[in-house]
């Protein structure tokens, strides 16, 4: 029993360990931003999220058009959500196309850089641009179940008239 409350407590505090999310400031979706163009939001800090669509390499920067989508708790692009317009990621410098394939899923954080004018096809659009500080891929083939990795697990169970069980699992 000396031994059991230490481990017990120990398996506690290994469920209150964080996982590698994304800082997320709040704000408006990009749908929002393009349709207002709210200068007030200019310079402020945004966590946006989506499926590249285009990748382009200038010559000191590169621009990547991204569909974006709803986060989740941690920050990965919930495609099942429907979409919330389109953004423009600013990155300084080079970025290798063959890492951002079309359909990628990516999360951005960085300030509002201000609005740039394209088109989608032959039709007029406004894309909210951010300077992309922070980029992270998704791998988008994985389970959207929080545990993808092999994991032990063990259980304590506790029964009626005073029966007590431990079980040990392997999930993969």
């Amino acid at each position: 029993m000396r031994t059991l409350l230490p481990l017990l407590m120990l398996l506690l505090l290994a469920g209150c360990n964080t996982t590698g999310g994304v800082r997320q400031p709040p704000g408006p979706m990009p749908a929002a931003l393009s349709h207002s163009a709210d200068p007030a939001a200019k310079g402020r800090d945004f966590t946006w999220g989506g499926s590249v669509l285009s990748i382009k390499n200038l010559k000191d920067h590169t621009l990547v058009e991204v569909m974006a989508y709803p986060l989740d708790s941690k920050g990965m692009p919930d495609v099942g959500a429907g979409t919330q317009g389109r953004f423009l990621a600013d990155y300084r410098g080079f970025l290798e196309p063959a890492d951002f394939p079309g359909g990628q899923l990516i999360t951005v954080t960085g300030p509002l850089l201000g609005y740039k004018d394209g088109k989608v096809g032959e039709a007029d659009y406004r894309y909210p641009a951010l300077q992309a500080d922070q980029i992270k891929h998704w791998d988008s083939t994985r389970s959207r179940h929080p545990y993808t990795k092999p994991s032990v697990n063990i259980g304590f169970g506790f029964g009626s008239g005073g029966y007590s069980n431990i079980g040990i699992g392997i999930g993969f």
